[in-house]
């Protein structure tokens, strides 16, 4: 088969094949990584002579042929420290369940599987396998290709795990740029083309970014879908005629953040959304689908090195919302009035009483001054209830002026124009964990 074309970055494809199976069975056998596989790979298709070939007849057999003539897989694996952990004792994802629970049917009808890497720089997919046969040929005897088809899921299992060690060269994760990047491998593929994304769902990036995201409600949801269709980073285009499976939305390492199962369950729909959007209409069910097996447990420190520390994308845990900026503030104006006080009081003793949590002051205009002012007064506002919650006691608060905010939280959209003012210019008071 004739060699995949190269990344945008110019890096030179992997050709030496005794290197490629050494640095599978290497990442395998001192992280321990996948040990079941690794035991079912010894057993069934490994000769004893010489088992850094088990998988190798899968690239050489994909040579003479362009890649994806009988239909294509790629599998994305998000390497951002939000899933692996930034430090070699965290408690990372680990994708072995899903990939050895779905692969057969992730590879069903494909004559080619490719894996890549990713992080926040998108444009750097690593391949760790690149247009490998996913199915034996004709030659050699029946029982050669016999263990060569069973051998294929353990193969990529293989090539996931070691995609799973690689150190992310950026911090944070661009899920939707990597989406990108493998539509654009799978471009010249015939027959079945799917695409498979083992990541969080967590982008810090783009028109997607979620650092900010409260994580609740159609409002936001519609938001960040209309923007990414406006940006062109979605387009009906970008996954037209190729079914797509996300694995592990809300599933970060041990130490980061955690979902609650509502914010997992938001985000899964924010994802089908997207998904939806980079499709055709309309979208049919087989397009984009979600399946949420993968584990967290704690990674040895060679399989796990450190890893740059993504952006932080935190899940509120509570937000005390004060719709109408009136009861706080005279028209352009960021002095706290009187009749506030009372009401931050009560919000300042129920802060006082959670530990560990970090408090986001977030301030908010109507449309009607300039850009400028409504950044400079969104962010008045909010380090006046910032400065205010610090003099009552709570800790570890942050004000962050976000100036005229994409809907009202909890409305449906349903005001009317001085019901939707009231709404804008307010500030909201978030808990995050």
């Amino acid at each position: 088969m004739t060699a995949a074309p190269p990344t945008r970055t110019g890096r030179p494809a992997r050709s030496a094949s005794a290197s490629r199976a050494g640095r599978l069975v290497r990442a395998v056998s001192t992280a321990l990584l996948l040990p079941a596989l690794v035991a079912g790979l010894v057993s069934g298709c490994v000769p004893a002579s010489g088992s850094e070939a088990a998988c190798d007849w899968m690239r050489k057999a994909a040579d003479g042929a362009p890649p994806g003539e009988e239909g294509h897989t790629v599998i994305l694996v998000d390497v951002s420290s939000s899933v692996r952990g930034s430090a070699p004792t965290s408690g990372g994802v680990d994708h072995a369940a899903a990939v050895t629970q779905h692969v057969g049917r992730w590879l069903d009808g494909v004559g080619t599987v490719s894996v890549a890497a990713f992080d926040g720089d998108a444009h750097d997919l690593r391949w760790v396998a690149r247009s490998w046969a996913a199915k034996p040929g004709g030659s050699g005897n029946e029982e050669n290709r016999r263990r060569r088809a069973g051998a294929v899921p353990r193969c990529v299992a293989l090539a996931v795990a070691e995609a799973q060690t690689m150190v992310p060269g950026r911090g944070g994760s661009d899920v939707l740029g990597a989406v990108r990047e493998a539509s654009a491998a799978l471009a010249g593929t015939k027959g079945t083309r799917r695409l498979v994304v083992l990541t969080d769902g967590l982008p810090t990036t783009g028109c997607a970014d979620l650092r900010d995201s409260g994580f609740e409600g159609k409002l936001e949801t519609d938001a960040i879908v209309q923007r990414c269709r406006a940006d062109k980073e979605v387009t009906p285009e970008t996954l037209a005629s190729v079914e797509t499976v996300l694995v592990g939305l809300g599933r970060t390492a041990r130490d980061e953040p955690q979902a609650s199962p509502a914010q997992s369950e938001w985000l899964g729909g924010l994802w089908q959304r997207l998904c939806a959007a980079a499709h055709p209409k309309p979208a049919h069910a087989a397009d984009c689908a979600l399946t949420t097996a993968a584990a967290a447990r704690p990674l040895g420190e060679k399989e796990s090195p450190r890893r740059p520390r993504d952006p932080a994308v935190t899940f509120p845990q509570r937000t005390y919302k004060q719709a109408g900026a009136r009861a706080f503030f005279d028209p352009n104006s960021s002095v706290l009035l009187p009749r506030a006080l009372p009401r931050l009081t009560r919000v300042a003793v129920e802060l006082r009483g959670l530990d560990g949590v970090r408090v986001r002051v977030l301030g908010y205009v109507d449309p009607r001054g300039g850009p400028a002012n409504n950044r400079k007064l969104s962010q008045a506002r909010a380090d006046a209830v910032k400065s205010e919650l610090e003099r009552l006691g709570v800790r570890n608060v942050t004000a962050v002026g976000k100036g005229v905010p994409d809907g009202c939280p909890g409305t449906g959209g349903d005001l009317g124009r001085e019901q939707k003012l009231q709404c804008d210019r307010r500030v909201d008071i978030v808990v995050v964990r």
